[in-house]
């Protein structure tokens, strides 16, 4: 005669069944970047500027000072602040360089822009 089986003893089996199967790793694509952290160096700002960055993505906020030193991010803001920083740099660079060009031309007695 089989004896039953209580349902403490049901449970335990199964409790030990599922720590004995080998765990799927996550494929990279699934994990959540908002856990994973990167560094970026965040850099000062001139003097009558704010001093921080204000970052949204997907509705998540974050105010970031501009301190002049490297800070942990989760990686989807620290991505999009340093698309930003690059993007600025850019355009600073860019001005410069025309501004340089209309000093050659007025230098030159040209005139014409």
């Amino acid at each position: 005669m089989a004896t039953k089986k209580t349902e403490k003893e049901i449970l335990k089996e199964e409790t030990a069944a599922e720590a004995e199967a080998p765990q799927a790793e996550v494929p990279e694509e699934e994990k959540d970047p908002w856990l994973e952290e990167e560094e970026i160096y965040v850099p000062r700002k001139a003097k009558g500027d704010e001093q921080s960055y204000y970052v949204c993505v997907n509705d998540r906020r974050f105010m970031i000072p501009a301190n002049g030193k490297i800070q942990k991010l989760p990686r989807p803001i620290a991505r999009i602040l340093q698309d930003a920083l690059d993007a600025e740099a850019d355009a600073e660079e860019y001005a410069d360089e025309v501004q340089r060009k209309t000093d050659n031309r007025i230098q030159a007695g040209n005139g014409a822009i």
